[in-house]
């Protein structure tokens, strides 16, 4: 979603803002982000976009800037400060962890004002099958810079051609109507 309120670069008082898009990260912790959507952050980041990152209790914050993403302040609550607009990518270990987490996706799910984002394996039960399943090809810049956040994060995993990612668009949430 594009905002508004980011000035043009080099531009003087009063001039138009650029409209930019924003993504929103929420993960369980850094190792989780850094394999599972690591790829997928830098290459939104290089695209322009404003990525910002929430991880709680996250102490090494190389492998997030390495991403080119900007971290959210540390937080009891990982959903303080989150913006109500813009995309939003989540860790389904978090989305299974966490209830507050779950309710408030699955409530922007509903709404349908939002693009919606998720990876990893750990999914909530009362999801069942209802995601649909999108890979997102690494840019090769993509991949090099993972594999420099994976070594930064002294995680040994190797950076792969792709990332599998989750579209919780809200027609995967539809109730179906019976015939």
């Amino acid at each position: 979603m594009p905002r508004d309120d980011v000035p043009a670069p080099g531009g003087r008082a009063g001039a138009a803002p650029l409209n930019r898009y924003h993504l929103t990260v929420l993960a369980a912790d850094l190792a989780d982000l850094v394999e599972g959507a690591g790829g997928y952050v830098f290459d939104r980041a290089r695209a322009g976009w404003d990525v910002s990152v929430r991880i709680p209790a996250c102490r090494d914050l190389r492998p997030l800037v390495i991403l080119g993403a900007t971290p959210m302040p540390d937080a009891a609550d990982v959903l303080a400060g989150v913006p109500r607009d813009g995309a939003l990518a989540v860790s389904a270990k978090l989305l299974r962890d966490d209830p507050r987490v779950r309710g408030y996706v699955f409530g922007r799910v509903r709404a349908g004002d939002a693009d919606l984002t998720a990876w990893g394996t750990e999914w909530p039960d009362s999801l069942g099958d209802r995601i649909a399943v999108t890979t997102h090809s690494l840019s090769v810049a993509a991949r090099a810079f993972k594999a420099q956040a994976l070594a930064a994060a002294d995680l040994g995993a190797a950076a792969g051609d792709a990332e599998t990612l989750f579209d919780l668009c809200s027609e995967s949430f539809r109730p179906l109507a019976v015939v």
